[in-house]
């Protein structure tokens, strides 16, 4: 080989020696790069992840208030209803002459009087040594 051809093998060389460096230098940058971005994109997400989070209890919070405000109304005007419903069963049961249990309750204390006075009453009149409830019965 020449002299002249051995200087542009080398100046070849070293060209392709000089190409491959700048391949892995940009191989480097590349690592580099793509670390601090990496990094940087962790950061971006944690920022995103906690205003949205927050962003979401607010909602729940008002979602929350809401619905606590329409089970409020609900049961208010099931309560309604259902007062409503009675009455309307009172005044029918009452137009049929139907006792209410509150009639029928003090029916029954005065029941109750009329026995325990008709017992002392019976007791009495009964005849002495025998008991009211002996009288006119078979020994």
């Amino acid at each position: 080989m020449s002299k002249k051809e051995e200087k542009k093998t080398d100046e070849t060389s070293k060209k392709s020696r000089e190409i491959w460096l700048a391949g892995l230098g940009a191989l480097s940058a590349l690592e580099e790069g793509s670390s601090k971005m990496f990094k940087s994109l962790v950061e971006k997400g944690t920022e995103y992840e906690k205003k949205r989070k927050d962003q979401a209890e607010e909602v729940w919070d008002e979602v929350n208030k809401k619905y606590k405000k329409v089970e409020k109304t609900v049961s208010d005007n099931l309560d309604k209803a259902e007062d409503g419903i009675e009455s309307s069963i009172g005044s029918i049961a009452s137009s049929l002459g139907i006792p209410t249990k509150k009639e029928v309750d003090e029916l029954s204390k005065k029941i109750d009087a009329l026995i325990e006075r008709v017992d002392a009453l019976g007791e009495e009149k009964s005849p002495k040594g025998k008991p009211a409830s002996q009288k006119g019965g078979k020994n």
